[in-house]
């Protein structure tokens, strides 16, 4: 199961309580990727729906474009869930029964808006967030990680753990993919609170015995891996 995919998706609205549970079905069973592959009667199972409600449903989630089946000749659908490339009423009207969807344009722009395509973060509520000050994330920052930013925090929120100094291929590929998997990580406000929490914690610090009373020392390699990251975002190491 990923969480991160999981959490994208219960959020999500427009569309029916048959429709949602088989997309939460679908990243329950998914990896970080979004990649699964649960037989339509494995769905129906675990849903309470029909087998046909759950054909019905996967095809409206990927006229939605939340979802991409691929098929194997011969074998077993598998499927990709895509939250963030949700986009309800592109090709079908939302479910009858479905709630509005979570933002509504107004009739006009507002006289101080910005260009029609660019963007606003957004917060863990899924409301608009007002960049505030000079760490809130601008709308060009969001598709590329201010990595150079996010270092320079780890260094200074952290300076009991190895320092950063070279910023390599693998650290740029693992930071730009936390930064791409919410809007919520689009912000140098999140990860300073992020290092904040890791600062925290006792045994991420090191300041507790761990296996044979020796301690466990986190460094940013660690942390920014996709399974450690979000067992820090949800506190598990704060007990």
């Amino acid at each position: 199961m990923s969480t991160i995919v999981m959490t994208a998706c219960w959020p999500l609205q427009g569309m029916s309580p048959a429709q949602k549970s088989v997309l939460i079905s679908l990243s329950d069973n998914a990896n970080d990727d979004g990649v699964c592959w649960p037989s339509v009667a494995r769905i129906a199972e675990r849903t309470c729906l029909s087998e046909r409600a759950v054909r019905n449903a996967l095809r409206w989630l990927e006229e939605v474009k939340i979802l991409t089946a691929h098929m194997r000749a011969g074998r077993s659908t598998w499927y990709t869930v895509s939250p963030y490339s949700y986009d309800p009423g592109s090709k079908c009207p939302p479910a009858p029964d479905a709630d509005p969807p979570r933002q509504e344009m107004p009739p006009t722009p507002a006289p101080d808006a910005g260009h029609p395509g660019t963007s606003c973060p957004q917060n863990r509520k899924g409301t608009i967030k007002e960049p505030s000050g000079s760490s809130a994330s601008t709308p060009d920052d969001s598709k590329t990680a201010p990595i150079d930013k996010i270092v320079d925090l780890f260094n200074e929120l952290l300076p009991e753990l190895p320092r950063v100094v070279l910023i390599n291929k693998d650290r740029k590929l693992k930071v730009q993919a936390r930064w791409a998997e919410s809007p919520v990580h689009q912000d140098l406000d999140f990860w300073r609170d992020f290092f904040s929490m890791v600062q925290a914690s006792d045994w991420l610090m090191g300041r507790v015995g761990g296996r044979d009373n020796k301690p466990f020392r986190c460094n940013f390699d660690w942390l920014v891996a996709p399974t450690n990251f979000v067992k820090v975002v949800e506190g598990n190491y704060h007990a």
